[in-house]
Parts: structure tokens; C-alpha cells; sequence
């Protein structure tokens, strides 16, 4: 029996150019903050719907107080005196600055100053904290400056980012576009509209799924990231394929798989017809 090579090989080359063009991903795909409408203005302005963040347990605060009294302020920096060393050595490795310098809220939802005691911030937004700290402080001080920051946003990404882990932006508010660019950015395999956002709630966690495609995201709910956010990158289906990201990834890919399998059929067809 003779096999038609002409025939095999247009088929091999056929099944080539349908696998490749159907796997790679289109820009369309990989492209940020797309217009929902071809109507839309380009200097469109968005309106953010900012939720206030309330402190929650294992929080770090970071509170700063100065007076002109040099004895009270000697006091108050006694924390940030014994932890200079360790903070300065854990900044140089990457580490968490605050988490030596800072104050955690524990989990009576309180932090503890010096001279000035424990005081329950849990649930309270930064300025509801400064107040707080500030109706004990006069009890003390008749003059000072008080600065009450969050120490830090800290975030965990996973998934498909180039650099997945825990990060801290030292910021008192940050947006999912500089947690992501922390990260060294999604990689081509990510599905971008399909990012899940675990988020911590006074009640529990609550998962939500947000797309990064649509210039609506910039007006979401979601678009400030929150203190122990979970940010995970959800794969694209052709991460399991394995052909590769573009056209001509998967080209290569199967050229080197199908060459193989096409010598050895047509060694089985010269074979027969000899």
C-alpha cells in the first residue's frame, strides 16, 4: 500500500498554522484599561469610590509624637531609640521597617504607647485613631505635633506575576496598578480580566473578581488596594497547552514536535513502498 506524501505533509502544515493561530493570545487580552465604550471620551475624568479603610488586628501604625518638652519627647521615642538598630538592618536586607518601629494593633484591636497606655483603634479610620490618641495626649500635653500613618500597605501577589510575594508599599494608600508594578508586572499568561481580590472584612474574608481590561476599574471599589489584600493572577487556558504565549512561540514549539513525527512517518512511507 503507498501512501501519498504531498497529501501527509499539507496536513501536518494545515493542523500547524490552526494550532498556532488559535493559541497565541490576542492584545486585546494583555491590553490595561481599555474604554467600556467606543463613545467614550479619551480625557475622560473618573470619580473613585474610595472606601475609608478602618484599622483592623495586626495593623502597624506608625505614630510620631513631638513636643516641646524635651523630657516627654525622650519618652516617647524610647520605642523607636531601642528598635533603630534592628529596623535600619532589616531596611538594608528589604525587610519591614515598621514592623520594628511601629505599633501592631493586637488582637484586642488596641495599641499600646509609651507613658500614654493602651488605646483601641480596631475599626477606626486613621483620623478617628488620631483623635483618640489626641483626647489622651492633652490629658498630658498642652502643646505637640502628632502623626498617626499606617506603617505600610503590605500585600501578597500569586499567580502569574513576574515577581509573586509578599511586598509593603510604604504609602497610606495605594491603587492595584502600583501593587502590580511592585510585582514586575502580570506575565503574558495572566488573565487580566479575571484578577480575585481576597479581602479582610471585620466579619471575614471576601473574594471579588476584578478586570483590569475596562477603564471602569479606576472608579471600582477595588481599585485602592487594602492592608493584607490577596492579589492572585488567575492563568490563561493556553498556560496549559504549553505551546507558548504568541504565534510564533507555538509555531516553534510544534515545528519542533511535528518534525520529528513527520520524519518518522515518512520513514514508514518509504519503507512501504520500496
Amino acid at each position: 500500500m503507498k501512501f501519498p506524501p504531498n497529501n501527509i505533509f499539507n496536513f501536518f502544515l494545515s493542523l500547524l498554522i490552526i494550532v498556532s493561530l488559535s493559541s497565541c493570545i490576542s492584545t486585546n487580552r494583555l491590553i490595561y484599561l481599555q474604554p467600556s465604550s467606543e463613545k467614550e471620551s479619551p480625557l475622560k475624568i473618573f470619580d473613585y469610590k474610595k472606601q475609608e479603610y478602618k484599622l483592623q488586628q495586626n495593623d502597624i501604625l506608625d505614630v510620631q509624637i513631638r513636643s516641646t518638652n524635651d523630657d516627654a519627647n525622650k519618652l516617647f521615642m524610647v520605642n523607636n531609640q531601642n528598635n533603630q538598630g534592628g529596623a535600619q538592618a532589616g531596611a538594608s536586607q528589604g525587610g519591614d521597617v515598621y514592623y520594628m518601629t511601629g505599633y501592631n494593633i493586637n488582637d484586642t484591636g488596641a495599641i499600646e504607647l509609651p507613658f500614654i497606655g493602651t488605646i483601641t483603634v480596631e475599626g477606626k479610620t486613621l483620623k478617628e485613631a488620631k483623635i483618640k490618641i489626641e483626647e489622651r495626649l492633652n490629658k498630658y500635653l498642652k502643646t505637640y505635633f502628632l502623626s498617626v500613618k499606617l506603617g505600610g500597605i503590605r500585600f501578597s501577589a500569586i499567580g502569574e506575576f513576574n515577581r509573586p510575594g509578599k511586598n509593603v508599599i510604604l504609602q497610606n494608600q495605594a491603587t492595584i496598578f502600583e501593587a502590580i508594578a511592585l510585582c514586575g508586572d502580570l506575565t503574558q499568561l495572566a488573565k487580566r480580566d479575571e484578577i480575585k481580590l481576597v479581602r479582610q472584612y471585620p466579619e471575614g474574608s471576601k473574594i471579588h473578581s476584578i478586570n483590569l481590561l475596562q477603564d471602569s476599574i479606576i472608579n471600582s471599589p477595588y481599585y485602592f488596594i487594602h492592608p493584607n489584600d490577596v492579589i492572585y493572577a488567575v492563568p490563561l487556558p493556553q498556560k496549559s497547552s504549553g505551546l507558548g504565549v504568541t504565534g510564533s512561540n507555538t509555531f516553534t514549539t510544534l515545528v519542533t514536535a511535528l518534525t520529528g513525527s513527520l520524519a518518522l512517518i515518512l520513514t514508514i512511507i518509504t519503507l512501504n513502498n520500496l
